[in-house]
């Protein structure tokens, strides 16, 4: 994670001091529609994984991961799953957020 921060650093430096060029864009570019485009799969993915445990127990996942953090839900494996498919939905859909914008 340091050394890819530090390139992402670099070329932070490299289009600040004016060297960008056509192809750093294009390639940038392609990076980040691939990462969307694979973020959108994992998101249809997670919403289809969650709506089932919410079919389930009648209860948005939203409102879940609140009674969970609270500890109101009980530690049952299908807790614990939909507790960590939350996390993975909000985590991916927070960096599709930042891709697109």
């Amino acid at each position: 994670m340091d050394a890819t921060l530090t390139k992402i650093q670099n070329l932070e430096r490299i289009y600040i001091g004016g060297f960008g060029d056509d192809f750093m864009d294009r390639a940038l570019d392609k990076l980040m529609a691939q990462q969307r485009s694979e973020d959108e799969i994992s998101l249809r993915v997670l919403q289809a994984d969650l709506a089932e445990l919410e079919q389930r127990y009648g209860i948005r996942s939203d409102e879940f991961a609140q009674r969970y953090r609270q500890g109101g839900v009980g530690d049952a494996a299908d807790f614990v799953e939909w507790n960590a498919l939350y996390r993975m939905y909000t985590k991916v859909q927070n960096r599709l957020s930042l891709l697109q914008g």
